[in-house]
């Protein structure tokens, strides 16, 4: 059986050239008539349609004008029936006789009724036993009536009793002097004959109606009776008044509600109620004469274009014959025929220009498609001794052209590769890494992206480059695909990064401030003791001048020698650095960075505080002045206090702690001048050494507004008969000895190998937490895990692998925990996590489970990928227990639970 389709696709190229001729003159000639006959029809269907508007809008016209009539009618009846109560005898009795007495109104209202004031019904004229039992005066009618003290229609409402929609008419009654009486109410069913009754029967043509609405919306009348009382916003007519036709006395327009055909709409609003009355008019039955002539017009053209196709025809098939002949000659026709039609000469028409512009298209074609051959060889050989993978996906994902390259990559050869999908000749976990990828390209974003992957056995890196190919339109047909090995870009830069961290480490631990400046002068490295210069952060110091960082006066003092250093020079001198609050003896050395052509691209810089050398130099070269300026300017408080605890010499420092100039200090009590507990320690350690005892002892002063830690040191002053006759007083600032004392204090509870908080800090905050969970009632969960199988890692590996994984280990588990939880080392491999201020108990499962995926990624250990899981415990804390030393145990039995199932996942226990 043929598998060709039964039938083709039609196309407008398969008509002959004659057949399409004609078919557009005859279009040409239907579209004319077409115009001719719609700007007719058009101007007849106006005029008739102005006709019918302005007949219809004096049908509305007398229309409200009569149901404004019937409305004055029975207000006019109500006021003078109200004006005839008013004048009389109003008792109850009387009232009920006046009304009954009034039973020829039964024509106009379908009740009529009596109500006082407060809304009690005095008077029923039907049911005159329901007086005493009907109150109105929640009524918004009779509320209107009260206020406004005039006659108030209501909005249409239902019947309580008939249950038939009725509109309510409500009068004021006064008595002669004015003053309010009674409200004479009279109800008027919408559906009585002499109202509007016979509105919902009546018709326009034969298929016209017309309904009534309130200015709210509200269907008065409707010839469908379901509508009445419904509001035309939620159950509206399918010829609907617009909403600002509302705001409108009168007016008429064109209506389609997409279903049904279209209508002549007409409204008016009614002066004496407000309503709009509506008339709706079908256009099908109003121009049913203009179809009736279409029909006509529409046979006498088919006629008329039937016999223009026969005659057009039987021209074009004439004048196009020859053009056949060169068809034929076309079909038959092969390259040496081309070759010789080129050297003879062709009819001077137009069918001869397009012979013989063919025959030259022809052989430009054979000569282009000789070159392209030739242009598609060379890109392929190109193509195929390139170092990367290069290739075409189209937008199925199907491979149309890649080069040799990927016989390294997926182990297929070219011709294997072309037609397959990117899914079918990789890994499904390839294919799910790169999907992303290809969807980005697809979409139009150009995408390069890195990746590690595993080929024979070895891990290489991959540089991905995804450009889409747009087309004419705008439209991605696919992508194309350049694949670099970056492997040795990638294990260089990892060279480069450790070694620059060793540069680092080495740099941060000299002595020394150490730096690069380029030849822009600007700060390129700086190692961390540029933070000992005060008002000074290493990382903001990169980028800046010379100049910016320590000013215009320093610079200056500082631009020769770094001149001569950039002109390749080394430069070692000495200055003394006032700049910045430094203050200190600096020694400079500056040695110029050459590259091999020997232009100088900066210099190294590294400055030594040789402050202490030099004030040794002052020390052996000054005499007691010099003494005497050593004591002003050393860091410490030295005076002589005399028998009767005066001082007799203070140093300078003296005046910066006392705030006093040295002049003032002198000869004045030791007591007048200290405060607080230093006033008591130092009349304890004074008596002390007075008594021939050296005394020492540490306190807290404030000097400049600075509270620091000082040790001072009190020493008898002997005279030559060996009598005390004074006190040496030393006392020094240890405020930065105490600060190493409280790290050293730090660095013993924190594990050195990991930086991770010990045992000994693990416990303390353990009980910390352990109380707050108690006191606030919110739960906590504690964590004990460890590296499974790591006795096999560090008798494979050795001790230093071990290392690394325990650190690598530890910063995974940082990165799983919020900052204000505590992460742990206990000993080995063994990790505590303790979790605060859980809401429930779910929030502990999250993240052992966050850990264990965490830990999928391999380690990479000394260039090598290692897979390294782990097991975990979980302990819950209960409403009334959260001990730290229970929560512990059952941490590590849950652990034990996590082992036995398997590894690589957690138990979780709860305290009882």
């Amino acid at each position: 059986m043929s598998s060709a389709p039964l039938f083709r696709i039609f196309r407008i190229r398969d008509i002959t050239l004659k057949t399409r001729l004609t078919v557009a003159v005859a279009i040409f000639f239907v579209l004319s008539l077409s115009l001719l006959y719609a700007l007719a029809s058009s101007v007849f269907e106006s005029a008739l349609e102005k006709l019918i508007v302005a007949r219809q809008s004096s049908l509305i016209a007398n229309l409200g004008n009569e149901i404004d009539q019937k409305v004055e009618l029975r207000k006019n009846a109500l006021i003078r029936l109200a004006s005839d109560l008013g004048s009389g005898d109003i008792s109850e009795q009387n009232v009920q006789s006046f009304i009954e007495r009034y039973h020829s109104l039964d024509g106009l209202f379908d009740n009529l009724a009596v109500f006082d004031v407060r809304g009690d019904i005095v008077a029923n004229m039907d049911n005159p036993d329901t007086k005493g039992q009907l109150n109105i005066s929640s009524r918004d009618y009779f509320q209107r009536a009260i206020k406004q003290k005039k006659i108030t229609i209501s909005n249409p409402l239902k019947s309580g009793l008939s249950g038939r929609p009725l509109v309510v008419v409500c009068v004021p009654v006064f008595d002669p002097s004015g003053h309010m009486l009674l409200v004479l109410v009279g109800t008027i069913e919408l559906t009585q004959d002499s109202f509007l009754a016979d509105l919902a029967t009546a018709k326009i043509g034969e298929q016209g109606y017309f309904y009534v609405l309130t200015t709210e919306g509200v269907f008065v009348t409707h010839p469908d009776h379901r509508q009445i009382l419904k509001n035309s916003r939620e159950s509206p007519d399918k010829n609907q008044i617009p909403e600002t036709a509302f705001n409108a006395l009168e007016g008429s327009l064109t209506t389609n509600d997409n279903t049904k055909d279209e209508a002549i709409l007409s409204y008016r609003r009614l002066k004496s109620v407000g309503w709009m009355v509506a008339g709706v008019f079908p256009t099908n039955e109003a121009f049913s004469i203009v179809a009736k002539v279409r029909r006509e017009a529409v046979l006498l053209s088919l006629a008329l274009l039937l016999s223009l196709l026969l005659l057009v025809w039987w021209f074009m098939y004439w004048q196009l014959a020859p053009l056949q002949k060169l068809r034929d000659k076309v079909n038959n026709a092969d390259a040496n025929f081309l070759v010789e039609q080129a050297s003879k000469e062709y009819p001077r028409d137009e069918i001869g220009d397009l012979a013989k512009a063919f025959d030259d298209a022809m052989i430009k074609r054979r000569d282009a498609e000789a070159a392209l051959s030739a242009s598609e060889k060379k890109l392929r050989l190109i193509a195929d001794n390139m170092s990367a993978f290069i290739a075409y996906v189209d937008y199925r994902e199907q491979y149309t052209f890649v080069n040799k390259r990927i016989e390294h990559l997926f182990g297929l050869t070219a011709q294997q590769a072309i037609g397959q999908t990117i899914k079918q000749i990789s890994t499904p976990e390839f294919y799910r890494q790169t999907k992303p990828y290809v969807t980005q390209v697809l979409n139009g974003e150009w995408t390069c992206f890195e990746r590690r992957i595993e080929r024979y056995g070895y891990w290489e890196w991959d540089r991905v480059t995804y450009v889409p190919d747009f087309n004419k339109a705008g439209q991605v047909d696919g992508f194309f695909v350049l694949v670099e090995d970056v492997t040795e870009f990638k294990r260089v830069q990892d060279d480069l990064t450790r070694s620059e961290k060793r540069v680092r480490t080495i740099t941060d631990n000299v002595p020394a401030m150490i730096a690069y400046v380029d030849a822009s002068e600007r700060y390129q490295f700086c190692n961390r003791n540029y933070g000992q210069i005060p008002g000074l952060e290493p990382a903001h110091l990169l980028g800046k001048t010379v100049r910016e960082v320590f000013g215009e006066q320093s610079y200056l003092e500082l631009k020769d020698n770094m001149q001569r250093a950039l002109h390749g020079e080394k430069i070692s001198f000495e200055r003394y650095a006032p700049e910045r609050d430094i203050k200190r003896f600096l020694q400079y050395e500056y040695v110029p960075d050459t590259n091999a052509e020997g232009a100088t691209l900066g210099y190294y810089s590294m400055v030594i505080d040789i402050t202490a050398r030099k004030e040794a130099e002052l020390k052996l070269a000054a005499s007691e002045g010099l003494l005497r300026t050593i004591a002003d300017n050393i860091p410490a408080f030295v005076s002589l206090i005399d028998s009767e605890n005066r001082y007799q010499f203070v140093n300078r420092p003296y005046e910066t702690w006392f705030n006093l100039p040295l002049s003032e200090i002198r000869c004045q009590p030791v007591l007048s001048l200290l405060s607080g507990a230093m006033q008591q320690e130092h009349h304890v350690h004074y008596k002390l050494a007075m008594a021939g005892e050296k005394t020492e002892f540490e306190t807290e002063i404030s000097v400049a507004g600075k509270t620091g830690h000082y040790h001072a040191t009190y020493v008898p002053q002997y005279d030559d008969n060996g009598k005390v006759v004074g006190v040496n007083s030393l006392i020094n600032d240890i405020s930065d000895a105490k600060a190493v004392e409280r790290q050293l204090l730090a660095l013993a509870r924190f594990d050195t190998l990991t930086g991770l908080p010990n045992r000994n800090q693990i416990n303390e905050r353990m009980e910390q937490a352990s109380a707050r969970s108690q006191r606030t009632g919110r739960l906590m969960a504690m964590m004990f895990l460890d590296v499974d199988k790591f006795k096999s890692i560090n008798d494979s590996l050795g001790h230093h692998a071990g290392d690394l994984v325990l650190q690598e280990f530890a910063s995974r588990l940082k990165h799983c925990i919020r900052q204000t939880d505590l992460a742990g080392r206990l000993a080995g491999d063994e990790f505590v996590i303790v979790l605060e201020g859980l809401n429930m108990h779910n929030e502990a499962d999250m993240v052992a489970s966050k850990i264990v995926q965490a830990m999928t990624t391999p380690f990479d250990i000394e260039g090598k990928p290692l897979m390294v899981t782990t097991s975990i415990g979980v302990a819950i804390s209960s409403e009334h227990n959260s001990n730290a030393g229970e929560m512990l145990k059952k941490a590590d039995e849950a652990l034990y639970l996590a082992k036995k199932a398997g590894r690589n996942n957690f138990k979780v226990l709860q305290l009882e």
